[in-house]
């Protein structure tokens, strides 16, 4: 029980340390572990393109149809603050999202992101979002960077098309 306090106050020392200065970035593979213990306050750095998911699916002798996103806003309600299952599975979808348009910039430009397992994750993220439509047929998804505006979101950059999944 110890050494778990002296960890935990040596991981705030070292968060405590780099909020002071921020000359570096660490990064790591270990520290990636570390991220399902803690929450993620990037968020609170700058106002930036956010990380959206669109999915378009083919039936069998169908067209394609447009563009969906994948996580539109819910409706809240008061006992959401005390149970709420699916907005939490809907935060972590969004969670993983972010993850891939983090570690597609991490890639830098021109490598493939097929073999990293988020982007593998996003994939049947992306075909369970098409079958709730089709049972049977082709689906693709798109990572896009979109600019918050006052009228919802402006600008749109595509980051990611997909090649077209199977059902």
């Amino acid at each position: 029980m110890e050494s778990t306090v002296w960890l935990l106050v040596a991981y705030f020392a070292v968060l405590a340390v780099s909020l002071v200065y921020r000359r570096h970035t660490v990064l790591g593979p270990w520290l990636f572990l570390f991220r399902a213990f803690f929450p993620n306050w990037q968020f609170f750095h700058k106002v930036g393109p956010v990380p959206h998911l669109y999915v378009r699916y083919q039936g069998e002798a169908q067209p394609w149809s447009d563009w969906q996103w994948v996580y539109p806003r819910r409706r809240r309600r008061l006992l959401d603050v005390f149970h709420n299952p699916q907005g939490n599975l809907l935060l972590a979808q969004q969670n993983l999202v972010d993850h891939l348009s983090s570690d597609i910039k991490d890639l830098g430009e021109g490598a493939d992101a097929r073999p990293l397992v988020s982007y593998q994750l996003v994939c049947r993220l992306a075909a369970q979002a098409a079958r709730e439509h089709i049972q049977q047929g082709l689906c693709q998804f798109e990572l896009r960077l979109e600019r918050p505006s006052l009228q919802g979101y402006g600008e749109s950059d595509t980051v990611l098309r997909s090649p077209e999944i199977a059902l």
